[in-house]
């Protein structure tokens, strides 16, 4: 399980939060099991690490929470806005996890079975439409992907929401005819090139 310190933050507002990351810090905040919110100052440098090393699984999965002078607290990461050029964390939220509490993750869709697809066999493109799904589960039985095997899909042919089997308790809202994965054919276009190319590519004949 990851584990992430943070210290107690004094203050709010812009002002401390540029001060913060300008010491190499980031402010956070922890909320929720009808406990007291408590402002958080995190080290920028550690928390990068432990996203590096968690990866995008750090999303749905708890985590301890190591706060100074209170103690670890089992948490979900719930917010982490980024600098919309530098793409470091602006801001992290911590929830307190609860495992029975029902909330609402995005979660990965994986596809598999791409060799049992006739489509594919058949020089389709799988098109992936959506790469996550929002998911509301609850927080202690957060799947870490959603499966979808494309076994039997042909060209043209697409799986739906209402085709997805979903883990036990989990749910999604939606349009239920949403396609979320597809085959497609080449188009004439591509075809055609792909036939000059290879024309082309062709050595004349020695007279």
């Amino acid at each position: 399980m990851a584990l992430i310190k943070a210290t107690r933050r004094d203050g709010t507002g812009k002002g401390v939060a540029r001060q913060l990351r300008r010491d190499g810090r980031i402010p956070g905040v922890l909320y929720g099991g009808r406990k007291e919110n408590i402002n958080l100052s995190l080290e920028l440098r550690g928390l990068l690490k432990t996203l590096e090393v968690e990866g995008e699984h750090i999303r749905i999965k708890a985590i301890d929470l190591d706060i100074e002078g209170v103690g670890v607290e089992k948490v979900l990461m719930r917010g982490l806005p980024v600098h919309p050029v530098s793409g470091i964390p602006e801001h992290v939220d911590f929830m307190r996890f609860d495992a029975h509490q029902k909330i609402q993750v995005m979660i990965p869709v994986h596809v598999v079975d791409e060799n049992l697809s006739p489509g594919i066999k058949a020089g389709g493109i799988l098109q992936l439409v959506q790469h996550e799904l929002d998911v509301h589960c609850q927080a202690g039985a957060i799947p870490d992907a959603i499966i979808i095997s494309i076994k039997g899909l042909e060209i043209g042919h697409a799986i739906h929401l209402k085709d997805i089997a979903l883990p036990p308790g989990a749910e999604v809202y939606g349009d239920q005819n949403m396609s979320i994965v597809s085959i497609v054919g080449v188009k004439a276009e591509q075809a055609e090139e792909a036939v000059v190319a290879t024309t082309d590519a062709t050595p004349a004949a020695s007279s």
